[in-house]
């Protein structure tokens, strides 16, 4: 990021949340989101996937724990998170970032991860990408 702004590289691949600033004070030009949709903070933005279809490079965060968590302590945190996330000022300042919100299940992240897995794995599969 840094070297685009300072000119140095023509174009980069950035989340959201960590260029914003920078589109809207006007440093960085967005060319087109990574993600499947537009984002209403950037309506002008088109995304990718309006050139490419079914393009959809989307970085998500979320909260893991150890697998031998009880039971109980990862329902209480996903009600504690979820209760966080439904928060309107929280989800103003993440619409303000480009940043959607995503409550859910700890079976719904489950459901993500492993989608994300696939068709990740699917990419590297298809380009035939090897670890050296």
């Amino acid at each position: 990021m840094t070297d685009a702004i300072g000119g140095q590289v023509q174009a980069v691949f950035i989340p959201a949340p960590a260029g914003i600033e920078y589109v809207r004070g006007g440093q960085l030009r967005a060319l087109g989101l990574s993600s499947a949709n537009r984002f209403r903070t950037l309506p002008d933005v088109p995304s990718i996937s309006e050139v490419v279809s079914e393009y959809d490079a989307t970085t998500w965060y979320g909260v893991v724990a150890p697998r031998d968590t009880s039971t109980a302590i990862v329902q209480a945190l996903n009600r504690e998170i979820n209760a966080g996330l439904a928060d309107p000022k929280l989800q103003a300042r993440f619409a303000e970032l480009g940043a959607e919100v995503f409550p859910g299940s700890s079976a719904d992240f489950s459901k993500l991860i492993a989608s994300e897995i696939e068709k990740w794995s699917r990419v590297i599969r298809t380009a035939n990408i090897k670890i050296d």
